[in-house]
This record gives C-alpha cells, structure tokens and sequence, in this order.
C-alpha cells in the first residue's frame, strides 16, 4: 500500500516538472550579479521595497556604475485612482488604482550610442468604496497599493533575471 502511494506521487511530481510548473518567484535568482540602482527618491517605500528585495534575491548593491554588471534607473513611478463605478447619488462606489512604473536596464553588452529605451511595468487593483467605512477604505487602499509594488517588483525581478542569465559571459 506504502509503495502504491509512494509511486502515485512520484509520478504525480514528475508530470509536474515536466510541464515546466514553477513555483512564485522562482528564476528570479540574481546569483551575486552587482547592481547599480539610479533613482531620484532613494527613501521612499517602493524604493526601499526595491532595494530590499534585490538583496534577499542574490544581488550585491554597489554604489557606482562602473563596479556593476546590470544598471537600473527608476525613472519614475505614479498611483493612479479611477472611478470606475458610481452609486445612485453620483458618488464613486468602486475605484481602480494603478501603479505605473518607468525604467532603463542596462548592462555593459547593451551600451549603445544613445539613451536605453525606458521602459513601463503597470499593475491594476479595484476595490468597493464605502464613505461609512472611510478609516478602513485607507487602509485597505494602502494594502491594495503595497500589493501593487509587490507586483511590480516581482515582474522586474524576473526581467532582470532573464537578463541577466541570457547575457553573454565574457
């Protein structure tokens, strides 16, 4: 009965692998590659999350470009609220919020004559408005607004993984 079980699941696991199923944030090993991060409000909080993340994910921040392997301009950033739905009365009962980001990646093989192409990673969350429950409302925008960055820097991750490791190695 054991080996029965035990041989279910083994061949269970290997379908799984052999579809390619990753779990959440796998690949997005930056494996000790020197990063240089160019932005112009290194304290915020999306900043810092940044920041944080390349570091728990392998990379080594250094402080000038030359000493680094991938650059990273943060051009930019914006949160967005939209209307997406309103009550009776006209006021907004249900709002979108966007999270936009702007940046360069370059490393030293992508070096061109010109400035590298900027480029934008966007996530989008909706959630129900109520004006009896607006203490609430402000956090759970705040939560939906973290979740956003969380989103973001997931994706950048992994584009500058797969960068990375797609390279050429001299």
């Amino acid at each position: 009965m054991k080996i029965r079980i035990l041989l279910i699941m083994l061949v269970a696991c290997s379908l799984v692998a052999a579809c390619g199923f990753q779990l959440r944030g796998a690949g997005t090993e930056l494996d000790n590659a020197k990063i240089w991060v160019l932005s112009k409000t290194p304290n915020s909080n999306f900043e810092r999350t940044l920041k944080q993340r390349l570091t728990s994910q392998g990379a080594k921040l250094v402080d000038a470009a030359e000493d680094s392997q991938m650059q990273l301009a943060v051009v930019g950033y914006d949160t967005e609220k939209r209307t997406v739905a309103r009550d009776s009365f006209g006021r907004a009962s249900e709002l979108e919020l966007i999270f936009t980001l702007k940046y360069q990646l370059l490393t030293p093989s992508m070096v061109t004559e010109g400035e590298p192409e900027t480029q934008t990673l966007s996530s989008r969350r909706e959630f129900a408005y109520q004006r009896t429950l607006e203490s609430g409302q402000v956090n759970e925008q705040q939560r939906l607004v973290d979740d956003m960055h969380q989103d973001v820097i997931n994706r950048l991750l992994l584009q500058m993984a797969t960068t990375l490791h797609l390279k050429p190695h001299s």
